[in-house]
């Protein structure tokens, strides 16, 4: 039996509920956080080339190289990488 596929809002970030493991078309999983306060959101593939997610990459590439198994992470607290993409939204 598949699993069923939960919609998930077309905006540039959404906040995954607990449980929820499947990802549309057009979004990768992340998870954003330091130590154990950790939250996972799925993020559109359009935001990876805007220079302020680029940061974000660069900063997840310094605290854990190149070779991340399973969901991208990247290490920051939620409410800047909140900000960040509401000035990806606003620059849109």
């Amino acid at each position: 039996m598949r699993k069923k596929v939960i919609p998930i809002r077309c905006s540039p970030v959404t906040e995954l509920e607990c449980g929820e493991d499947r990802v549309a078309k057009g979004y990768v999983p992340v998870v954003v956080g330091v130590g154990k306060e950790l939250r996972r959101f799925v993020v559109s593939v359009r935001a990876f080339k805007h220079p302020c997610f680029v940061g974000l990459l660069e900063m997840a590439a310094q605290e854990f190289g190149f070779q991340q198994k399973g969901v991208l992470r990247i290490p920051c607290d939620a409410q800047h990488f909140e900000q960040v993409f509401r000035l990806i939204s606003i620059s849109v």
